[in-house]
């Protein structure tokens, strides 16, 4: 099996960041190990993949919700030939509607991701832990009614 070199983990991380702004469930959903851990930004504990997947499905990937993401850059760092952590800093933005009907955005300038990767033995990357955080306190900001529709 061929060792993961830093620029495949680079180009896996903006595939991420791809899928999950276009909000492909498919392909997003693949990226995870079924065995992953993740932490979110606004998390206090860590979740399963499996968990996760759900959830941002549910609130970040239907028709009316928005993700943005401005990745800074990536450094990798290679544990053994099949392992590497990917780090970097992000201005992540997410638009979208709350169970109570309003409608909210979230805008976190200095989001910090740490990913973990393991190449599988079909040679792709997979995501093993995640885990988001963010360098100041955000909260959601409701958005005035003129502002509902996703443009």
């Amino acid at each position: 099996m061929e060792a993961i070199a830093p620029d495949q983990v680079r180009a896996e991380v903006r595939t991420f960041w791809n899928l999950f702004c276009t909000k492909d469930k498919t392909g997003f959903n693949r990226l995870y190990s079924p065995t992953a851990t993740v932490f979110a930004a606004d998390a206090r504990r860590s979740e399963s993949a499996r968990l996760m997947l759900v959830r941002r499905e549910r609130e970040l990937f239907g028709p009316a919700s928005l993700v943005k993401a401005q990745l800074g850059d990536i450094a990798v760092q290679l544990l053994t030939p099949h392992l590497a952590v990917a780090s970097y800093p992000l201005h992540f933005s997410v638009t979208r509607n709350l169970p109570n009907g309003l409608r909210v955005q979230v805008d976190v300038p200095f989001t910090r991701v740490t990913q973990v990767f393991q190449r599988e033995e079909n040679g792709g990357l997979t995501i093993i832990h995640e885990h988001m955080s963010s360098a100041e306190p955000t909260s959601p900001k409701t958005l005035p009614a003129e502002a509902s529709s996703v443009r």
